[in-house]
């Protein structure tokens, strides 16, 4: 396909840019697992458009540039698409909300798959401090009176059970369920250097499928971590926003974490056939899950053009080495046996 920056015909160029403007889903319809995928989607099309500039820097090869520069175009396209989806109705506490949902179901998730140990364990910590971060967020949106939308979403991923729309508030969602599974308390989640950093994983001896899904969720923590910047600028309550203070010092300490862990002699290339494989294997999930055909195309136009990046970095990297591994194999989209309830359930009965 023509890149918008090669049509000559300006007429040509804005039609096409104006195509990736799609109409947003209604909050109020949205299932909990099409908001969870749409809000995961955004964050690893953010994180690989964002990586491919830097990656840019880490090469002398003109080719290699070029393809950049190429996918890096059409990353920002499926980013666009995929943000448009989104509600413009949607307040920052109820997307603060929407993306700690997303946190918790994305470690919880990961947990269950990985065979790792040290990062099944730097998983479980995290989702103990996002459990307490929802409950702090639930509280307060409480107190503001919000109510239906996308609290009655959370309610019902979290396993609270369902409630009239109308009737539906933060109070009634958390009521049981989060409060017995409230996680680790903020006075504990602040933690110095030395306890952040975590032993790199070799990348020879540890399967990609754990690669991509940490990636995964370095990509959703860097997301809610510069929706709390932004969102802390535009709400004038100066209790929500200490609020939204304390949960940025937190997620950077988790980025940083997460961060540790990658093994350092990964280089840009793997780095980048890693973030296509992140890009597909949740695409293809938010094409099972997607309700509204808006969100289904969005997934599948981003999936295809994904698949079309990672032929062709795995062509380049063949003049290195072996690109065997990084393929989307079965063991990829593997699917975890418990619901986020009940594994949240068995994490909070575990560190009780």
């Amino acid at each position: 396909m023509t890149l918008f920056n090669e049509m000559k015909d300006f007429s040509k160029i804005k039609e096409e840019i104006n195509g990736w403007t799609l109409k947003p889903i209604d909050k109020n319809k949205v299932s909990s697992m099409e908001l969870i995928e749409l809000a995961t989607g955004y964050a690893v099309e953010q994180f690989q458009w964002e990586s491919y500039y830097k990656f840019l820097t880490m090469t002398q090869d003109k080719d290699i540039q070029k393809l950049f520069g190429k996918i890096a175009f059409q990353e920002e396209e499926h980013l666009s698409k995929i943000g448009s989806l989104a509600d413009p109705s949607m307040t920052p506490m109820e997307s603060s909300i929407a993306l700690q949902m997303t946190a918790i179901h994305g470690f919880s998730e990961a947990a269950q798959l990985e065979m790792n140990d040290i990062l099944k364990d730097t998983y479980d910590y995290i989702l103990l401090d996002h459990l307490t971060q929802m409950k702090s967020l639930s509280d307060s949106a409480s107190g503001m009176g919000s109510k239906g939308g996308i609290f009655e979403t959370m309610m019902i991923t979290l396993g609270a059970g369902t409630a009239a729309k109308t009737k539906a508030k933060p109070e009634d969602i958390t009521k049981g369920t989060l409060q017995i599974m409230e996680g680790r308390p903020v006075e504990k989640q602040i933690i110095p250097m030395s306890a952040i950093f975590k032993q790199p994983l070799n990348k020879d001896t540890v399967d990609m499928a754990s690669f991509v899904n940490a990636h995964t969720l370095l990509a959703n923590e860097m997301q809610l971590r510069n929706e709390y910047q932004m969102f802390r600028r535009m709400i004038p309550s100066t209790d929500v926003r200490r609020l939204l203070n304390m949960g940025t010092a937190v997620e950077n300490i988790h980025i940083v974490m997460l961060e540790s862990l990658m093994d350092p002699t990964t280089n840009h290339l793997e780095h980048a056939m890693i973030g296509e494989l992140m890009e597909i294997k949740n695409h293809r999930q938010g094409m099972q899950f997607a309700k509204s055909d808006s969100a289904r195309d969005a997934h599948e136009y981003a999936l295809e053009e994904d698949k079309e990046h990672l032929d062709w970095l795995t062509d380049v990297y063949s003049a290195y080495g072996s690109a065997a591994k990084f393929k989307a194999t079965d063991k990829l989209f593997a699917m975890p046996k418990l619901s986020t309830s009940e594994y949240i359930n068995q994490v909070a009965a575990a560190t009780a």
